[in-house]
């Protein structure tokens, strides 16, 4: 019998169920931010909705929703649920496992299944706890899913979802751009291949359509108004959160992409691809250009990576072990490079491909890089939860290889499916069982169990 994507939605539930059953029973005490998140969510259940905590750098989005979703419970189960830990966690399982899903399907897509979005590591592990990551994701993808059909209901709607977005996260602003490119180019119908007429035509696209893209407009004033009101992007913690030069995040950022999307790129046909861009093509004009770039990327390495100290300092999460072993060492600027200029070329070469449905054109392929660009270089901190927004965006948008593996002469769809679903779940069950299995103490802090997390 053929494995079908319910039959995989079935596994991943069952295994959803016994990760959260492990963290209900091992983490009692709040985990790393939570002690933040969670302490503020309980404040604003007893209805003290004044009392901010400056070591919170995100809006009040998730405390609010957790309010809401806790009283609600308090009215169905007639007990104090707003304050229960397990509770409050239960809401990115919820929004992550359930909401996530169904805004999905309005994509109607023919790229991929829906599970293989909802099993990227980067997002699994925020199922469990009281993370902002999440709901901040749902939200965006539900606003995209909204205008994939223009109209002004939708765009009311993707206005809306995008607006209560930006509560979770600030720099969601940026990807709401991206979604009024996304908006204007299915209006316009502007293609892949690249033409200067497109520019003017997505100008008068812009003009024309102005009832649709107004809702999100109007999202841009009320951030600007924000900016003027804060006096800056984060809400505290300011002294650890000051903008940088980070140049080579955005390396680290299309690497991730890569690395967690292979059984989609993978084939001959698209090493075939890359070896006739960079090296074979043009009487060796492309090795030459190759060259420059590989030269360019060493020196924005040596000269544009922020070696945060929270980076140095806090071994609970994989960036520590990253950087330590592998991005530390003085050649790795040389070995990473190849693999930094593979890695952008394969994510633009999957958004360009005729295959996709849903599809980007070239000016929302621009917006998706320029938006990475925008989110991901001003933060000195590696940190691989910036990189779940294009992430998903990328699963969302990118077709599997027609051609064959390199290891299988097999064009099956279905194939790749399967094999990205076990893919993306292997690395999730070692990353719990690294998760439950290695404990350890600071010296600081005796009688707290440290984990180690994405």
């Amino acid at each position: 019998m053929a494995i079908k994507e319910i039959h995989l939605q079935a596994a991943f539930g069952i295994f959803v169920a016994i990760i959260y059953h492990l963290v209900k029973k091992n983490v009692r005490a709040p985990f790393i931010d939570e002690i933040f998140h969670l302490r503020q969510c309980i404040k604003y259940c007893n209805h003290d909705f004044y009392n901010w905590d400056n070591k919170i750098t995100t809006p009040p989005g998730l405390y609010i929703l957790g309010f809401l979703y806790g009283k609600a419970l308090n009215i169905v189960g007639n007990a104090d649920y707003c304050s229960n830990y397990d509770v409050l966690r239960s809401l990115n399982l919820l929004g992550g496992t359930v909401v996530m899903p169904y805004m999905l399907q309005r994509f109607n897509s023919k790229n991929g299944w829906a599970i293989n979005i909802v099993s990227l590591p980067l997002l699994f592990t925020y199922y469990f706890l009281f993370y902002t990551d999440v709901w901040s994701t749902v939200l965006l993808v539900s606003a995209l899913a909204f205008v994939q059909q223009p109209a002004v209901s939708n765009s009311v709607l993707g206005g809306l979802l995008a607006f209560a977005s930006l509560w979770f996260r600030q720099t969601n602003i940026v990807w709401l751009f991206f979604i009024t490119v996304v908006l204007v180019e299915r209006k316009m119908d502007i293609g892949d291949q690249f033409k200067m007429s497109d520019i003017q035509l997505f100008i008068v696209g812009c003009f024309r359509n102005w009832h649709l893209i107004l809702p999100f407009v109007a999202n841009g004033i009320f951030f600007l108004a924000f900016l003027v009101l804060n006096g800056g992007i984060t809400f505290g913690d300011k002294e650890n959160h000051e903008m940088q030069l980070h140049l080579v995040q955005v390396f680290y950022c299309l690497t991730f992409i890569t690395i967690f999307t292979w059984p989609i790129w993978l084939s001959r046909g698209h090493l075939r691809r890359y070896l006739q861009f960079s090296y074979l093509n043009n009487f060796g004009f492309n090795s030459f250009l190759t060259t420059i770039c590989l030269f360019a990327i060493t020196k924005i390495v040596e000269k544009f990576t922020v070696v945060h100290p929270f980076l140095l300092a806090d071994n609970r999460h994989y960036t520590f072990y990253i950087w330590r072993r592998i991005l530390s060492h003085k050649n790795s600027r040389y070995l990473m490079a190849p693999i930094y200029h593979f890695a952008t070329w394969t994510v633009a070469d999957c958004l360009r491909s005729k295959r996709n449905n849903p599809s980007l054109g070239w000016t929302a392929v621009v917006a998706y890089f320029v938006s990475i660009c925008v989110t991901v270089i001003p933060s000195p901190l590696f940190e691989p939860r910036y990189y779940i927004v294009p992430l998903v965006l990328f699963k969302i948008y990118c077709s599997p290889q027609s051609d064959d593996m390199l290891w299988r002469k097999d064009k099956n769809f279905y194939y790749r499916q399967v094999l990205d679903f076990v893919w993306l779940n292997g690395v999730n069950v070692l990353t719990m069982g690294v998760f439950f299995g290695y404990e350890f103490y600071w010296i600081s802090e005796p009688t707290s169990i440290q984990r180690i997390i994405w």
